[in-house]
């Protein structure tokens, strides 16, 4: 029996998918071909996205054209977070790591393909900390809703699976405003609950970070009571 500090099985019989296993295909042709249901119409993209893309401002800084397309459950891929830490958040950032049976809900974007270099470029594909992936991502809705295929990316340093019980190592810690965005992107995509309380009992590093693209003190008064009056 194998579980980790963030084991992440959501179901719903409304859902079902499937994953490809990771390979490493280049970027030039991996997640912009025919979707397996509705596509994003003509010179657009589906892009799958799991973690501080989550939050749209956040995506929006490097890529503009992406506009909201849905949420989606990734099967048989856990969330995690891995090596080398991230000098900006402060902290491990996240990944999809292949495991049976667990999965992990996200955004899917729709972008125009002149974006898809500077989604690679935010991702340090090209320095290889990052490996793009067809994901095979299925919507809720009626039935057994529908079938998407996205691009994403797995980190090349794959974690091994946390013991049950086991804490989470520090170097394997998300920075505190790392996982704040998190959060605030699981919310604002409209995630399900239960994902959700998962997210929020993943261990941090309690850092605010170096230089983050999304500082905690921006978070705070976005979600501040007088911000949401406006």
């Amino acid at each position: 029996m194998r579980k980790s500090g963030l084991s992440l099985p959501f179901r719903s019989a409304t859902l079902s998918c499937s994953a490809a296993a990771p390979a490493a295909p280049g970027p030039d042709n991996v997640g912009d071909g025919p979707a397996a249901g509705p596509g994003p119409g003509e010179g657009k993209f589906l892009y799958f996205a799991y973690g501080s893309n989550l939050l749209a401002r956040r995506l929006h800084l490097m890529n503009p054209t992406a506009k909201r397309y849905g949420i989606g459950e990734l099967k048989d891929y856990r969330l995690d977070f891995s090596t080398p830490a991230s000098t900006r958040w402060g902290g491990a950032p996240a990944t999809v790591v292949p495991d049976p049976g667990e999965s992990v809900w996200g955004a899917v974007w729709s972008l125009d393909l002149e974006d898809r270099d500077h989604l690679d470029e935010q991702e340090s594909v090209h320095s290889g900390l990052y490996v793009v992936f067809n994901a095979t991502v299925h919507t809720p809705g009626p039935g057994a809703g529908g079938a998407l295929q996205c691009r994403c990316y797995y980190m090349r340093v794959e974690p091994p699976r946390l013991a049950p019980g086991e804490p989470r190592p520090a170097e394997r810690q998300p920075s505190l405003v790392y996982k704040q965005v998190l959060l605030h992107g699981a919310r604002e995509s409209g995630l399900p609950a239960e994902y959700i309380a998962r997210l929020e009992a993943v261990q941090d590093n309690g850092s605010a970070g170096k230089a983050p693209p999304i500082s905690l003190d921006s978070l705070i008064s976005s979600s501040s009571p007088a911000a949401a009056a406006r």
